[in-house]
């Protein structure tokens, strides 16, 4: 940009507030102590003083005021960016931890709620079958027998065999690996999945 020439104009701390609209000449004092405006020292008089060239110092205001809001703009647009990066490895992130779990899920070292709570369904529907068939397979045994020491024990061994059934259940692994492709639609249902 070429140098414009003006002729000296010079004018003092109280000036310069005025023209540049701030509050105190506090301000102007502290932009000249951070080397944004100059003073040139002219003689009044006898003595020296410390002046503003009015026009020198208002375009190094303005020149002050484009930088610094260029500033703000480039530090709220690096701002944006790490903010956008940020958000980009949060969701990376989330990605390979579900990733993660999946694959946990189909190793058949974590199962999904659902899953356990369909199973444990199986379950307790197994142990009530087993319980309402109870009185039917018992009817003829207890009517059999004279005294209810005798009855008793008839219970209890019905009782005792299903304890025993029950105490066969296992966790049974494939199951658990078949509900999960079945639920993710991985396989057809009636696939048996590898090992």
């Amino acid at each position: 940009m070429p140098q414009m020439e003006f002729e000296e104009n010079y004018v003092d701390v109280k000036f310069i507030k005025r023209v540049l609209g701030f509050e105190s000449v506090r301000r102007v004092q502290q932009l000249t102590q951070d080397g944004v405006l100059s003073t040139c020292e002219i003689q009044v008089g006898s003595r020296k003083v410390k002046h503003y060239d009015l026009c020198p110092t208002v375009l190094a205001y303005i020149n002050h005021l484009k930088v610094r809001s260029t500033k703000v703009y480039t530090d709220r647009k690096e701002q944006k960016t790490i903010e956008k990066m940020q958000a980009e490895i949060d969701y990376k992130s989330a990605k390979a931890r579900m990733a993660e779990l999946e694959l946990e899920e189909l190793a058949g070292h974590m199962h999904a709620a659902e899953d356990v709570e369909k199973m444990t369904a199986d379950l307790c529907l197994a142990v009530r079958s087993m319980l309402l068939a109870l009185p039917g397979q018992l009817a003829v045994d207890v009517a059999a027998v004279n005294t209810a020491a005798e009855a008793q024990v008839v219970i209890k061994d019905a009782i005792c065999h299903i304890l025993d059934e029950l105490s066969k259940y296992e966790y049974d692994p494939k199951e658990y690996k078949r509900r999960v492709l079945e639920r993710k639609e991985w396989q057809d249902v009636g696939e048996e999945p590898d090992e």
